[in-house]
């Protein structure tokens, strides 16, 4: 039986994004930029080379490209070929706080597209670095983003797509940076996109962020040419949708299941895969007892009309921010027993590969339900699903974590206690567990190579500790009233993204 290889990369980033001065606007440009068409299912899922049209290559998301050039032999004689400013000229000094650069640029017949944090769009001359346009995004008076950054664009049918920080889905003119149309959500609500989104079959698709600051996340897809909502669905289900007994009958909060990550499409199945992220507060004393669907899950919908279709859960009841939608799933095939099977992967924040056949969702590769630590305050789910094989990231304490811990007072006197992925924390002391909310992986996408049949992870050895706040304290807090740290070796980027109802330490 062939397994696919789970390897641990660091990442190789050919960015031309320095600081010197690019080529000015208000010049005509030399660049004629090529008309983007409304891509078909064929282009969008085909292996890239000289273009990169989705956000992470294809709409399998498996950031792949056949060019070949750059190899072990050649890399060394790589060199700058440009460089360019991609701040706006005559901004000044007011910036976001937070602010995080996460999106790749895409490139379609020499225009490369790249985002900033800030919601601005460059297009820019992948030869020469040439800026061809940009498109300053307006906010809402007085609107402060909580959480200020952005992964990504999109392309087709003539136009770029992107989603805001303020709840906006917007489409630009490709060859002007003109807004076409723009459809914004309720941002005082909590609402707001992070995750580039997909453009597939004339429509754009994206889940929405918030769900830690009180939105209840739901997935979208807008119609590509006016931007008219085609479909929606809950990741919270209502009544009486399927999933919604899973929750306490008084569940204290509405929110959360945000959507961090871009949505990969099999259009010959016609389903669109959904991560989706964790249930708040994080406290389970909060919450009560129940699996919470859809939180902590893969859901795959329906591609034409946004109905369920099948899900499968990583973690009942989250309590430690291992929320699913950090990492892009991964769409591929492999050949298990002679047969081919398509699989969707999932590489989580706590070390494990989670791979299920993207038809049924059920596992591929053996996935078991095992009985992990239990605290009655925080109403633990007695298992969790555990997949065979060896983990990726140090999943327990070592004698040298335990001893670097120590050195560190835990705060008002406390004691810390030490345990290992899925140790339940409480109200008593400060509980040391690993990987921290950061992962194993978390926002920096993983990849596949249909060549040599390896994924390819971005991971980190990281551990935290959490002490659970009252429950009488924990209820009445927004949930981005606390901080998290941690202790992390990463052998990639860590996402600095901080949030929780749990007091953290170190």
């Amino acid at each position: 039986m062939r397994r696919p290889r789970l390897l641990v990369a660091g990442l190789a980033l050919a960015a031309a994004l320095a600081a010197a001065v690019g080529a000015s606007s208000s010049h005509a440009s030399k660049h004629a930029i090529a008309p983007i068409p409304a891509f078909s299912a064929e282009q969008l899922a085909a292996t890239p080379t000289n273009d990169w049209i989705a956000p992470h290559g294809d709409i399998f998301n498996q950031q792949y490209s056949a060019l070949a050039q750059v190899n072990k032999a050649t890399v060394k004689r790589l060199k700058i070929a440009w460089h360019t400013r991609v701040a706006l000229p005559g901004q000044g000094k007011k910036a976001f706080n937070g602010l995080s650069a996460e999106g790749q640029a895409v490139v379609y017949n020499g225009t490369m597209y790249i985002p900033t944090a800030k919601g601005d769009i460059f297009a820019l001359d992948a030869g020469t670095g040439e800026r061809l346009w940009y498109h300053k995004h307006r906010w809402p008076k007085g609107l402060q983003p909580v959480f200020p950054a952005n992964r990504g664009v999109s392309l087709g049918d003539g136009r770029v797509y992107m989603g805001q920080n303020d709840g906006s889905m917007i489409a630009l003119d490709q060859a002007t940076g003109r807004t076409v149309w723009q459809t914004r959500l309720n941002y005082k609500a909590g609402y707001f996109f992070t995750n580039a989104p997909t453009y597939v079959n004339g429509m754009v698709i994206s889940g929405t962020s918030g769900g830690d600051w009180g939105a209840r996340a739901k997935v979208m897809a807008f119609d590509a040419k006016t931007g008219k909502v085609r479909w929606q669905f809950n990741v919270i289900p209502n009544r009486p949708q399927f999933g919604y007994k899973s929750w306490p009958t008084k569940r204290a909060f509405e929110g959360g299941g945000a959507v961090w990550a871009t949505l990969p499409v099999d259009t010959k199945l016609g389903l669109v895969y959904v991560g989706v992220g964790n249930p708040i507060p994080y406290n389970g004393n909060v919450r009560g007892h129940g699996q919470e669907l859809f939180t902590e899950s893969i859901v795959a919908l329906h591609l034409r009309t946004g109905k369920y279709a099948w899900h499968y859960q990583f973690v009942h009841h989250d309590i430690w921010d291992y929320d699913t939608a950090a990492n892009p799933l991964v769409l591929f095939n492999l050949k298990i027993k002679g047969r081919m099977r398509q699989a969707v992967a999932h590489a989580s924040k706590q070390g494990w590969v989670y791979i299920l056949d993207r038809r049924t969702g059920k596992p591929i590769l053996g996935i078991k339900e095992r009985k992990v630590p239990q605290s009655a305050a925080q109403h633990t789910w007695p298992t969790q699903p555990i997949p065979v094989g060896q983990p990726f990231a140090k999943q327990c304490l070592t004698k040298q974590d335990i001893a670097a811990w120590r050195k560190v007072p835990a705060p008002g006197g406390a004691s810390y206690r030490f345990g290992c992925t899925y140790t339940p924390y409480d109200e008593t002391n400060y509980t040391v567990f690993g990987p921290a909310p950061l992962g194993g992986t978390d926002w920096p996408p993983s990849s596949f190579s249909p060549r040599t049949g390896h994924l390819y992870i971005c991971s980190k050895d990281s551990t935290t500790a959490w002490k659970a706040l009252p429950q009488e304290t924990a209820g009445k807090l927004k949930p981005s009233a606390t901080s998290s740290r941690s202790r992390a070796s990463s052998r990639c980027p860590a996402h600095p993204r901080r949030r929780g109802w749990a007091r953290s330490s170190r």
